[in-house]
């Protein structure tokens, strides 16, 4: 379980930048992140020329990408098309994995036909779509670890499964389980976030620094999905208020602040994992 890492340390900085200091940190596998909220990108973004030439600098640096987190709502009025967008820039990419997030329940049957016209798509590009349960909002289509199993059982599609967000569990549902047990058989990957309590807020934090008890998490992964890929994300820019969405901080970390977060986190769960 050697985890790969999201870019989403590093908002602010070009990607180059990014790719350059986990090289140095001697990770080899990187999830390029395109959240809303968590990092500045549009729909222009994913386009063959921007792939093509991400691509080459992981090339450059001897990085590999595991999976892409390029979260929309599946719902949208333009969703078939922004998906679309989505895997033909993972396949291109080489990624085996693309990670986005449903969408609410209200529009479950919307969601259901796009999932259904995707899987062709899917299937011809090599990409599996991971669903992702949310950090934050509510009446999600699959806000709980135990909805979005429910979910991937009625559906028994081979290129959907979940993306289980181990920090989401715990910020949207109030507890790692019965969610962390319930979606794991049905994960094909898991992103590793931490979560700390100041106050009345939230704030993201290096793994092993917050609420989370990682061996607990890693001895669940290793019981239930032990060739699970996992990747950590650190979205150390934001916090959350009150406990409500996430807010951006107006200035970027500086580089030696994230460089020394994402050090500290790769310990944690390399003693978590044993």
């Amino acid at each position: 379980m050697i985890p790969a890492v999201s870019t989403a340390a590093f908002d602010g900085y070009p990607f180059e930048v990014a790719f350059d200091e986990l090289a140095g940190l001697g990770v080899s596998r990187i999830e390029p992140a395109f959240i809303r909220g968590y990092t500045e990108f549009d729909e222009s973004t994913f386009t063959e020329e921007s792939a093509r030439r991400l691509d080459r600098q992981l090339a450059d640096r001897g990085l590999r990408v595991q999976g892409v987190s390029a979260h929309m709502d599946l719902s949208a009025e333009d969703g078939e098309a922004m998906l679309a967008r989505r895997i033909a820039f993972a396949a291109t990419l080489g990624a085996s994995i693309l990670i986005t997030n449903a969408g609410p329940a209200a529009a479950r049957e919307t969601i259901l036909r796009r999932l259904g016209a995707a899987l062709p798509v899917l299937e011809q590009a090599g990409v599996t779509l991971a669903l992702e349960n949310p950090g934050h909002g509510r009446e999600d289509l699959i806000g709980r670890g135990e909805e979005g199993a429910a979910l991937m059982a009625s559906l028994a599609a081979p290129m959907l499964r979940l993306n289980l967000d181990v920090g989401n569990l715990l910020t949207y549902a109030g507890s790692l389980e019965p969610g962390l047990s319930a979606a794991l058989p049905f994960a094909i990957h898991a992103h590793l976030k931490e979560i700390a309590q100041h106050g009345t807020d939230w704030r993201f934090v290096p793994l092993g620094e917050g609420l989370l008890d990682w061996t607990a998490v890693a001895g669940a992964i290793r019981r239930l999905a032990p060739e699970l890929p996992v990747a950590i994300e650190l979205p150390l820019r934001l916090r959350r208020p009150g406990r409500s969405d996430p807010v951006r901080a107006e200035a970027r970390l500086p580089l030696p602040v994230i460089r020394d977060a994402l050090r500290r986190s790769m310990e944690v769960w390399a003693v978590a994992v044993g």
